[in-house]
């Protein structure tokens, strides 16, 4: 055993010498690899979705798919609306001309729904009236009374349109289910000259079509918020909530969380690696290689299609405070005897030979113990096992 631990050691040092022999080479080929994966992370999605729990192939998620194709999306951005006085002519007419920008200029809407468009239906003697519940404009108080008591009295409005305390007044907005980047087909594709060519090939199978994602959940709430800004007003209290909006502000904190997490990440690591080499190269280098590899990790996320998740917003921070000790390893024993004897590559071919089959255990172990949670039935944690 002692023999076998001997060669592993001498293999490291010839390892270690023949790196410093070719540092150009080996830099630039390790640059072009790292590169490869960085150049992937602007690609990288976020998914803060109740569904990004689950597994592609989980049952839960594809009874839940098959429902969204059949009866469309389920989830509502909601704007409320407290005026002093919602029956008031000046009050409606401002919220005509918010229910007609919020039509206009937020994208992805499927349907939007407010007193302005509100269906009212109703029996008058033997006739049953299907109309808008303001097709005719109240002119007058007598008429602004009737419609009051009208929307007062209909259960269908009561906390949906209308609070229960007549205050508060919504405005529905419903957007599509699936996502507009896979609606750019060509609608004639199969007449005139493609059947002529051959009438008697099979059809051919209906692109997959992907559901609304995150970024254009993002930009109908975006676009919600700036119209609703331009109505705020003293007197007029406004309000977005829904779980499209919920979304939203997951992943912009998410995203603040993770800058936030990095930088003192790297800050406390800084401060304890010049506390204990009490020289520039000591933090710097530990700090390239760690951030490096961490942006790889994340661009390998990007390459593979993975979204990073509520739970999978501590990989980097936590790559970076695990991976540094790697670094710690093989420069507190190159620092060790490179201020002996002066000769660096013979530091770096002792420190490799002293260390390697150390550090490269270490890291099995722990990467192994990660990569037990890859079969975890949440699919966050199991990606947590995969990358980290």
């Amino acid at each position: 055993m002692a023999n076998i631990r001997y060669r592993i050691e001498k293999w490291f040092e010839r390892y270690a010498h023949a790196i410093y022999r070719n540092r150009i080479k080996t830099m630039i080929i390790m640059l072009l690899f790292t590169a490869l994966f960085v150049s992937q992370t602007p690609k990288i999605t976020m998914d803060t979705s109740t569904e990004g729990f689950l597994h592609d192939n989980d049952p839960a998620l594809m009874a839940y798919n098959s429902f969204r194709d059949q009866f469309g999306r389920d989830e509502v951005i909601i704007i409320a609306l407290k005026p002093p006085n919602i029956f008031d002519q000046q009050f409606l007419t401002k919220l005509q001309t918010l229910h007609e920008d919020l039509e206009e200029n937020v994208p992805y809407i499927d349907d939007i729904t407010s007193m302005i468009n509100a269906r009212n239906t109703r029996g008058e003697a033997d006739e049953l009236i299907v109309e808008d519940l303001l097709e005719n404009w109240p002119e007058n108080e007598t008429e602004m009374t009737a419609i009051k008591n009208r929307v007062m009295s209909n259960p269908m409005y009561e906390n949906l349109l209308i609070s229960k305390d007549g205050k508060f007044t919504t405005i529905i907005i419903k957007t599509h289910s699936h996502s507009a980047l896979a609606e750019d087909l060509d609608v004639l594709k199969g007449f005139g000259e493609d059947i002529a060519q051959d009438s008697h090939a099979p059809p051919e199978p209906s692109p997959k079509r992907t559901y609304l994602t995150d970024k254009e959940n993002s930009q109908a709430v975006h676009a919600a918020r700036t119209v609703l800004q331009k109505y705020e007003a003293p007197d007029l209290q406004t309000y977005i909530a829904g779980s499209p909006v919920v979304t939203h502000f997951l992943k912009h904190s998410m995203i603040a969380d993770m800058r936030r997490f990095m930088a003192l990440a790297i800050a406390t690591v800084a401060i304890f690696l010049f506390v204990m080499f009490r020289r520039i190269s000591g933090v710097f280098l530990p700090l390239v290689i760690v951030i490096l590899s961490t942006l790889s990790t994340l661009g390998m996320m990007a390459f593979t299609g993975t979204a990073i998740k509520l739970p999978t917003q501590i990989l980097p921070s936590f790559l970076l405070a695990v991976g540094v000790g790697t670094s710690v390893h093989i420069l507190a024993i190159f620092f060790h005897h490179y201020n002996h004897n002066g000769s660096k590559e013979e530091a770096i071919a002792y420190a490799l030979g002293h260390s390697g089959l150390a550090v490269v255990m270490n890291n099995m172990t722990t990467a192994s113990g990660l990569l037990s949670f890859s079969t975890s039935e949440v699919a966050p944690i199991a990606d947590v096992g995969v990358f980290a």
